[in-house]
């Protein structure tokens, strides 16, 4: 395909024209999973992965140089890693067991997973390699979605020991687990502040699916999405001021940002599409998302504050998973 080159006001810098963000994202255009790579503004789309088993879940390595993620193409799901322009493919896990959910250590150089190579769900650490594995949860229930604090110090993940879906948090060495939601409703998608202080995550504690923070030090519990709708996996400003999530208010789904010292959520997209899954770019200035506005969902960036909305993954298909380099 030929690459269209547009000049976009957020990618002016004193008059020039500034070197693109690029996002990561699967697509099925090509008939399967398939990882693909394109610059912010829709130019030099290019795909990453070629495989008939599905390609999912891509993460970038802090630095930027390298993505993991989960493939099928050896019969069942292992982690694979490669260059940011595809080449220097390797598996980095070997198993007839279902390994997925990668994550990295801040520092790059582990990687945290869910497996169930023990016959039941655990979260796993390996070095960048996939060498020394290591079951950080060692417990008969089911434990998945790790994710890996700012400072590299500790994982929360979920878990069901106690009988209903919790999020705990770990040291790295999976030590000292606690049980940080503490509540009988359901809990999912832990996602840590970039200090570290504090957690969000969805539950059902008040009859509908919201959205709270947990202030790690004191236990203290903030509804932030504060409505009685669906809301979504959320996702912090690298400030860590403003958390953006999707919510359903008029019956689809919106771009809500939130100012967490005031609890007060602004639609970002206002669009009769559903819009959702959105991540912040690493520099705070643009917002990925999903959306089905133009028929399949694709992968659309819009300014933080919900202006200049533009798909980039290029022509309809059905995409997802979108990842902003560092």
């Amino acid at each position: 395909m030929t690459a269209v080159w547009t000049i976009l006001p957020w990618l002016l810098v004193g008059g020039q024209l500034a070197p693109s963000a690029q996002l990561a994202f699967v697509s099925l255009r090509d008939g399967d999973a398939e990882i693909y790579l394109v610059n912010a503004d829709g130019s030099g789309l290019k795909r990453l992965t070629r495989s008939p088993g599905d390609d999912l879940e891509p993460v970038w390595a802090p630095d930027g140089k390298e993505l993991v993620f989960t493939s099928g193409r050896a019969g069942n799901q292992d982690l694979y890693l490669m260059k940011a322009d595809g080449s220097g493919l390797r598996a980095l896990t070997r198993n007839p067991a279902m390994d997925c959910y990668p994550c990295w250590s801040p520092d790059g150089q582990f990687l945290a997973f869910a497996s169930d190579r023990d016959g039941n769900s655990e979260v796993y650490r390996c070095r960048r390699d996939g060498s020394e594995p290591l079951n950080l949860s060692r417990n008969p229930s089911w434990d998945s979605l790790p994710e890996w604090s700012p400072h590299g110090d500790r994982i929360a993940f979920l878990s069901d020991r106690d009988l209903n879906q919790e999020v705990y948090v770990c040291a790295a060495d999976g030590g000292n687990a606690v049980n940080v939601t503490r509540h009988e409703a359901l809990e999912c998608d832990p996602r840590f502040s970039p200090n570290g202080q504090d957690l969000i995550f969805r539950t059902h504690r008040d009859g509908n699916i919201g959205l709270y923070l947990c202030h790690l030090t004191t236990g203290q519990m903030v509804n932030l999405s504060q409505n009685s709708v669906w809301n979504e996996e959320g996702d912090w400003s690298p400030d860590g001021s403003r958390v953006v999530y999707a919510a359903s208010p008029a019956g689809h789904r919106e771009i809500m940002v939130c100012d967490v010292a005031t609890r007060r959520s602004v639609n970002l997209s206002n669009h009769p599409a559903s819009d959702w899954a959105p991540q912040w770019s690493p520099d705070g200035k643009l917002i990925a998302f999903l959306s089905d506005r133009d028929g399949d969902p694709q992968v659309y960036v819009m300014n933080a504050d919900g202006s200049n909305p533009h798909a980039v993954s290029g022509g309809i298909a059905l995409d997802a998973h979108p990842a902003w380099r560092p």
